[in-house]
């Protein structure tokens, strides 16, 4: 076995849980002899799919989806906040990309059109908030442009840009921040930079001037809450043959986990962490708190984590009842349905359903809104049923109407509007046939353009489908022998339905292939 490189490897890998296992014990006992570990203040519960939506306080009246204790979040959207942009510096980690480029195009305009959507504010466009890399690549290992620019932004700071909007005109309540990031499909996670330092023995200092952990202290409103310390180093550490293969080093994602720079930070923390009342949970606390080094600047940084992205996974294909041959994944899902800024009360309409992959997004962002979908299959092939099952199943907000038939008929947009009341719809969000395994020749037309010209229809009629402001956000497929501006809707058809185009990202499918998210406002 000495002999066996293999062998070595994982003798290794079980030195290292063992050490940090004694470590974590060790730390554990010195906090329980030094008297500051007494019990919890709440009940702490895994969260589950049963909770992906769980009350701001006792009563039943608001729903909110919990990544930490409801008592916790609430003492923390208070603390060191003067109802403004927070005033200390936001880190957002992106969740990662099984291929590279895949989803990154989405990321800053779903979680920017997020943010409005909390705030519920008309501002246009991402140019209220601005994003920089937190990682720098100086790794000794060769790796391509293309997953070195991956691997810079899969973390990255974000501020108010003052050009886009004043910080007097925009009040960004830290409330409204983790909300955002619990319902951004492409965020992993968000911490708040409560002190940066070059020297690790200056920052809990530095913490306890600034008052960001002051809410755990012994006395304050979280005294109780539990709690866990850990460190990421991404500077220069070497890599495998493998990860130099896939594009990722080891320091990417949790592997990036430093038990050295853990023992010197819990050391240098000790004046703050002893101001703890909570007991230490290194499994599922409720305050992670963390020291990142190796950023860009060079400094090391102090940070709580604050939120965490949503379970998409709970309504992958794989997972749901309805089966479907061409599903949208939930990471399209969600950045269809945070582009149009969904949010509760709001009646939302998929005129091209399928088995409900928007819709079942929809619940787990706003399960206080209206749902319709329409889908011209009948049941023997999109079995409505099986839809209802993912939702109940999920504890999440049915439908109010699934509907077969075609979105160009008037009998059908009627029958979607007397579910909600009669009234227009305030968003519409539509994942229409490619025309690649669907045939699209019975018609000249792309499904777009019908949708268009209902909605065009509808409004000549004064009986709109989609209501002023509203937003009609779709993909759109376009091969590598077409450009987005062909496959759109024409400028006349776009103006008779009082639509105005408003974005656009690119998705890249394959070599052949992309899909393009669009996103327009109804303007008239």
């Amino acid at each position: 076995q000495n002999g066996n490189p293999g062998s070595r490897h994982h003798n290794n890998q079980i030195s290292t849980i063992a050490m940090q296992r004694c470590l974590s014990l060790v730390f554990i006992t010195i906090l329980n002899q030094a008297n500051i570990v007494e019990g919890l203040l709440f009940q702490h519960q895994p969260i589950t799919e049963s909770r992906i939506r769980q009350p701001l306080s006792t009563t039943t009246t608001t729903t909110r989806r919990m990544s930490t204790s409801s008592n916790l979040k609430e003492s923390m959207s208070k603390t060191k906040d003067n109802g403004r942009f927070p005033s200390r510096e936001l880190l957002i980690h992106w969740r990662g990309e099984k291929d590279v480029g895949y989803s990154k195009p989405f990321r800053q305009l779903e979680f920017a059109s997020a943010l409005l959507a909390e705030l519920e504010v008309p501002t246009e466009g991402e140019s209220m908030l601005q994003f920089q890399n937190a990682l720098n690549y100086s790794g000794n290992a060769k790796m391509a442009d293309v997953n070195i620019e991956h691997f810079n932004e899969a973390m990255q700071f974000v501020t108010l840009n003052e050009e886009g909007c004043s910080k007097e005109d925009i009040q960004v309540p830290r409330d409204a921040i983790i909300s955002t990031v619990e319902r951004s499909a492409l965020v992993h996670a968000c911490y708040e930079v409560i002190a940066a330092s070059e020297n690790i023995e200056e920052l809990a200092e530095l913490a306890i001037q600034d008052g960001g952990f002051e809410d755990m202290y012994k006395g304050a409103a979280n005294e109780k809450a539990t709690w866990c310390f850990r460190a990421r180093n991404y500077g220069d550490i070497p890599v495998t043959t493998t990860e130099i293969v896939v594009g990722k080093e080891k320091r990417y994602s949790s592997s990036a986990r430093s038990m050295k720079l853990e023992k010197e930070g819990l050391k240098a923390l000790t004046e703050l962490l002893l101001k703890f009342g909570g007991k230490v949970d290194l499994l599922n606390p409720d305050c992670k708190v963390y020291i990142f080094d190796g950023l860009e600047g060079g400094t090391k940084i102090l940070a709580r984590r604050i939120a965490v992205g949503p379970r998409t996974s709970i309504i992958a294909p794989t997972t749901r009842i309805c089966i479907t041959n061409t599903p949208l994944e939930p990471i399209a899902s969600f950045s269809l349905c945070n582009v149009a800024r969904i949010r509760n009360g709001m009646a939302i309409l998929d005129p091209y359903a399928g088995s409900c992959a928007t819709l079942l997004a929809s619940a787990m962002i706003a399960p206080q809104s209206q749902t319709v979908g329409i889908e011209i299959a009948h049941n023997g092939i999109v079995s409505r049923d099986n839809i209802r099952k993912d939702f109940s199943s999920r504890n999440l907000t049915q439908p109010v109407a699934l509907l077969q038939g075609d979105s160009t008929n008037q009998t059908i947009r009627d029958e979607a509007k007397t579910a909600i009341q009669y009234r227009p719809f305030d968003a519409i969000i539509a994942d229409p046939p490619y025309g690649i395994r669907e045939s699209l020749s019975y018609n000249d037309k792309s499904p777009l353009e019908e949708l268009f010209g209902s909605i065009a229809k509808d409004r000549q009629t004064n009986e709109r489908l989609l209501r002023k402001g509203g937003r009609l956000v779709s993909f759109v497929a376009v091969t590598d022998e077409e450009t987005l501006e062909e496959m759109l809707p024409s400028d006349d058809l776009a103006r008779e339905a009082g639509l105005a185009f408003e974005v656009s990202r690119e998705q890249p499918l394959n070599d052949k292939l992309s899909r393009w998210l669009v996103s327009y406002v109804c303007k008239e």
